[in-house]
């Protein structure tokens, strides 16, 4: 029998949790999500609709609702999705194409510059990769003064503090930035840009902030066949975490693929009763 004035102190209760968890195993926890009605579409201001492969932290519950690689976070208007340890900020997303809008998330100094690029921001492996519309632009830091080209276009921003002026490029020519580099002393940086920005960067009509506000585009490489057969059976794709593999979300329980068809109601014939039936006869009054 336990004291009358008995308090578990804090280790009997992580052990007590310990036990607990240990007799209850992953496919039975994965059970609990079973018959959760599936979440509709979320919001996030500046996007119209947020659903899947992506979810939103903090008003989506992932475990069974988006893609662990798709998942995204809101702050103020913007979304922002998290690849490669970089942090994007989130324009547009077009579901029928599979392809994603985002922009490079940098920090601005006093004046709205913005602080140097200093590592590359470029993916080539799944679940994301470039389109046809993105290309690569090299950014060249500690050139000599004097140092100019027609293809190349200066830019202003800060670096470990100090501002940086008519020594930092960008060239969108992969082969003439690998000619100049040697000419500059600085480290180079790759980035990802939209092929347009790129053109009204060299014909003037773009500075850098605006090409880096327009961002680049990716498309998602899940396997899109799936969640359509999903959507036509009625149901909601999701992604069970517990198996790591996609799921449709029926109105009772999940399946792998799609919902199974709605089998009709039988049809009941109603009961002839004794007053029509053939058999009876009235006699007379």
């Amino acid at each position: 029998m336990l004291p009358k004035n008995f308090f578990p102190s804090a280790h009997f209760i992580s052990t007590m949790i310990f036990l607990l968890s240990n007799h209850f195993p992953v496919s039975i926890l994965c059970e609990a999500f079973q018959n959760v009605e599936y979440d509709f579409p979320a919001l996030c201001d500046e996007l119209s609709k947020i659903e899947y492969p992506f979810w939103v932290d903090g008003h989506q519950p992932a475990g069974y609702c988006g893609h662990p690689a798709f998942k995204l976070d809101c702050w103020g208007s913007k979304a922002t999705i998290e690849i490669k340890n970089q942090t994007y900020a989130v324009i547009s997303i077009d579901y029928k194409a599979q392809n994603l809008t985002i922009a490079l998330v940098l920090y601005h100094g006093f004046f709205g510059d913005i602080v140097c690029p200093e590592r590359n921001a470029t993916m080539n492996s799944s679940p994301f990769e470039y389109t046809s519309n993105t290309q690569n632009a090299t950014l060249l830091y500690d050139c000599p003064p004097g140092f100019e080209h027609l293809a190349t276009r200066d830019f202003l921003c800060f670096k470990y503090g100090a501002p940086v002026r008519d020594h930092a490029y960008v060239v969108v020519n992969t082969s003439l930035a690998t000619e100049l580099l040697s000419r500059c002393g600085g480290c180079t940086v790759v980035i990802p840009v939209l092929a347009t920005a790129a053109q009204g960067l060299m014909n003037h009509s773009l500075d850098f902030h605006n090409v880096l506000d327009e961002g680049f585009e990716v498309k998602w490489t899940l396997e899109e066949g799936e969640c359509r057969g999903c959507a036509e059976s009625r149901g909601g794709c999701g992604y069970n975490w517990c198996l790591g593999q996609p799921s449709c979300y029926c109105p009772h329980k999940p399946y792998s693929t799609t919902c199974p068809p709605v089998k009709p109601l039988p049809r009941i014939e109603p009961t002839p009763t004794a007053l029509y039936s053939p058999k009876s006869s009235m006699g007379p009054l």
